[in-house]
């Protein structure tokens, strides 16, 4: 049996050592943690700075397209009559002299006219009879007179028949000048009395926006006043007028004081929704385009940028001035707001901006 010598039983405890430790070294240890290198998140924005202005005090008001009393004209049927033809609609625009209904006599119409020229012609034969007589002195000057006077009411009743169209079997009546039809009151075939509306025209140039306002707002309009009018449907339709009739009385049915204001270059059709801003005064103020107020569970706040970082300001939002909002708060005039890119911020976000 071979024996070890010291040394060698030293080496060998020394290696296994060794191995131990290095096993105990990669098992047991934890691994480093990597880098994190990953940057902190941020936004692109485009940045505006905070505009200090003359903020327009406006009162609110929303109406219809209607026409005014004094363009407004209502064709009437001159006597009792049939609608045979209804040759427009409402809202449709016509020329002047261009034909609006036809109409037609009634069976009592007919024996009217008919019973005047009757009358007319009786009342010529008894004149010349009455004359004769006269002529033979065997009839007075009373006579004679009387005879004159009863053709004469034949004549002027049948004059008056004639006026009135009773003598045409169809008579259209046309538009006396250039507009829109605003109503239609009758339909083909109806029977209607002498004097009847039959439809309503109006005016070329001749459209008002009639205007519903707040009763405890109405003390601070007058006639004069600038006001805004838009579609709130289209925003592109809009025009600026001035107020040509308040009113100071309360509409029973709407609860509001209408005021007027003429209507020209807009392009809204007749009966069409309008809103109207008028302007009643001015007061300095912030401005901010709409798009950088942001609304949420907390209220309405904007976004300000410093060293790279957003700030939120919550503020308190104003009347809309064309695409700009008033805005009040913790604020100062030439900071850079945010306004695109804000719904997408929290505060303390960092940003990256971009022209606008």
């Amino acid at each position: 049996m071979r024996r070890f010598r010291p040394w060698q039983i030293a080496a060998a405890a020394a290696a296994v050592a060794l191995l131990a430790l290095l096993v105990w070294f990669l098992i047991l240890r934890k691994p480093a943690a990597p880098s994190d290198t990953t940057p902190p998140p941020s936004a692109l924005v485009t940045l505006t700075p905070l505009r200090q202005s003359a903020v327009a005090e406006l009162v609110n008001a929303y109406g219809v397209i209607a026409g005014s009393a004094a363009a407004s004209r209502t064709l009437a049927a001159p006597r009792a009559v049939i609608v045979a033809e209804l040759l427009v609609t409402p809202g449709e625009p016509v020329a002047s002299g261009a034909p609006l209904v036809v109409l037609t006599n009634t069976p009592a119409t007919v024996l009217a006219y008919r019973q005047t020229t009757a009358a007319v012609d009786f009342a010529q034969s008894d004149l010349a009879r009455v004359q004769r007589l006269y002529d033979q002195h065997l009839a007075t000057n009373d006579q004679r007179a009387t005879a004159r006077k009863t053709l004469a009411d034949a004549q002027a009743a049948a004059a008056a028949q004639v006026a009135a169209g009773a003598g045409d079997g169809r008579q259209t009546l046309a538009a006396p000048s250039a507009g829109v039809v605003g109503s239609v009151a009758v339909k083909v075939g109806d029977h209607v009395a002498a004097d009847t509306p039959l439809l309503t025209l109006i005016a070329s140039g001749g459209l008002v926006a009639q205007l519903g306002v707040e009763p405890t707002h109405a003390g601070r309009l007058a006639a004069g006043q600038a006001v805004a009018l838009a579609s709130p449907f289209d925003a592109t339709r809009t025009t600026q007028s001035r107020l040509s009739v308040v009113g100071r009385q309360v509409d029973p049915a709407s609860r509001l004081v209408t005021v007027t204001a003429p209507v020209s270059g807009a392009g809204l059709p007749l009966g069409a929704a309008v809103e109207g801003h008028v302007t009643v005064g001015s007061h300095p103020g912030y401005l901010v385009p709409e798009g950088s107020v942001v609304h949420d569970e907390g209220g309405a706040h904007i976004f300000t940028v410093s060293g790279g970082k957003a700030r939120e300001v919550s503020v308190t939002a104003g009347d809309v001035q064309g695409v700009d909002v008033e805005v009040s708060g913790a604020l100062t005039a030439g900071e850079p707001v945010v306004v695109e890119g804000a719904y997408q911020l929290q505060d303390g976000m960092a940003v990256r901006t971009r022209p606008r």
